[in-house]
């Protein structure tokens, strides 16, 4: 029979009844709480009773002491004289076991609990939230002012979705758990002059939704990622999920349990392992880095050139008499968009090697934009409808103004068609086309034919995404 059960537990750090309360209730089911861990309370199996628990905080405390203050240890005599005994503490949360019917409470004066309780928050919970909290919120709104600039962008790259979603979901936890403790703290000043202890609330619910909302982003985050065909890409994302962020929890928590052991005072616990933190990152970073670099040079990233992942080509619609081209293919997609870019032109070394043979080859490049939220068809149009005529007075010269003009779509098979123009040079051979769940922004260098244009229809515009 198993006798540890580790579970993660979604308190509040203020709530202290509905702890209590959760603890008894586990007690009554046969397990009692042994250990706070960072990440999992551990539960040892006993004989189903019914047990007292009482949560307490100690201000002072701090998760770097090497072992109990005085003072502590002087509270914790007192406490096992009355029957209560130590059954777990994580820094300032110290949870106390009473096996006896009806104890008498460990606090009994209500002003004092809610100042200690307080007082807790101050020190630790309450500046690192407001850290955090000042930190998401600044991402959070550099997420939208990108969204407005380059909405394609950010919603058709899994990494940007993905790192929105956390953000947003940092926002609401921290700004929930702030604003209930602060009101929760509120009205509980007002009870305790009165005598009387407020209860405590909690977000359990939300938290655990949160976590699965998380879980599930992380497990569409890597499949997306997989699914990419990017080498590279998912290698990144691997490493920094699974090795990098686990890396530096485990490392922090285990250096900090060896300096505990070794009796290091607090202080210089403290700086050991964020010195030791900080290294490990840098460090990283480097190695990440010249992972890249050295890949790059060895060919781990190479895609077999893009020529299997590219729907359209030049060699497609003509016969270039040249089968040298570099093809540029990159493709991302989240459950909101889908984006293929593809550029394809003669290699550079062509130019050095004879300039007027890679001049006269033909080169084209596209974005294939697959529309799968139509809330978001108008954004991403207007995002591609680039037009120097909304651009500030005097930061574009007189006469080279760009912008889009309405064209003829039947040639494309398009429902809409519109042609690059430049002020005082004329029409361009880049055309932006709007079909049921998609858009197009083509460009070549030449000019295409009816038929041409027929097969950039068939293929991008009704074709298999």
């Amino acid at each position: 029979m198993k006798e540890i059960k580790r579970r993660m537990e979604t308190f509040s750090f203020y709530d202290r009844t509905g702890t209590e309360r959760h603890l008894e209730e586990m007690a009554e089911q046969g397990w009692r709480l042994e250990k706070i861990g960072p990440f999992f309370w551990t539960y040892r199996k006993i004989e189903p009773q019914r047990l007292a628990f009482s949560v307490c905080y100690f201000p002072k405390a701090s998760q770097f002491d090497p072992e109990p203050s005085e003072e502590q240890q002087t509270f914790y005599d007192f406490c096992e004289h009355s029957g209560w005994v130590l059954a777990a503490s994580n820094a300032q949360l110290q949870v106390f076991c009473n096996e006896r019917e009806n104890p008498v409470p460990i606090e009994t004066d209500p002003v004092l609990e809610v100042e200690s309780i307080h007082q807790t928050m101050k020190r630790s919970l309450i500046p690192s939230q407001l850290g955090l909290l000042a930190v998401a919120v600044l991402n959070a709104a550099l997420v939208v002012w990108r969204l407005s600039g380059d909405p394609i962008g950010v919603l058709a790259n899994p990494a940007n979705l993905f790192t929105s979603l956390c953000w947003v979901i940092i926002v609401s936890l921290v700004g929930v758990e702030l604003g209930s403790y602060f009101r929760w703290h509120r009205k509980a000043v007002l009870a305790a002059e009165r005598g009387e202890f407020l209860e405590t609330g909690s977000h359990r619910k939300l938290q655990i939704g949160a976590l699965a909302l998380l879980a599930a982003g992380t497990a569409w985050f890597i499949l997306s990622i997989a699914l990419s065909g990017s080498r590279l890409m998912t290698a990144m994302a691997l490493v920094l999920l699974f090795v990098y962020v686990p890396l530096l929890l485990f490392l922090g928590w285990g250096i900090k349990k060896l300096l505990r052991r070794k009796k290091v005072p607090a202080r210089t616990s403290m700086a050991v392992t964020i010195i030791a933190a900080l290294v490990t990152a840098f460090a990283f970073l480097g190695l990440m880095t010249f992972g890249i670099i050295f890949g790059h040079g060895q060919g781990w990233w190479r895609e077999d050139g893009g020529k299997s992942r590219a729907p359209l080509t030049v060699e497609d619609l003509l016969d270039p008499g040249y089968d040298g081209y570099d093809l540029h293919c990159a493709r991302e997609e989240t459950l909101l968009l889908g984006r293929i870019y593809v550029q394809q032109d003669p290699p550079i070394s062509l130019a050095k090697e004879d300039l007027a043979r890679y001049q006269e080859l033909p080169s084209i490049n596209y974005t294939w934009v697959q529309v799968r939220a139509p809330f978001l068809y108008g954004l991403c149009l207007d995002s591609l409808r680039y037009d120097d005529d909304n651009r500030e007075e005097g930061q574009v010269p007189e006469g080279h103004k760009r912008y889009y003009e309405s064209a003829d779509p039947a040639p494309w098979g398009a429902d809409r068609a519109f042609r690059w123009i430049i002020q005082d040079i004329g029409p361009r051979d880049i055309y932006l086309l709007c079909y049921p769940d998609r858009i197009l922004e083509v460009g070549f260098s030449w000019a295409p034919t009816p038929e041409q244009m027929r097969i950039v229809g068939e293929t991008l515009g009704r074709g298999e995404f």
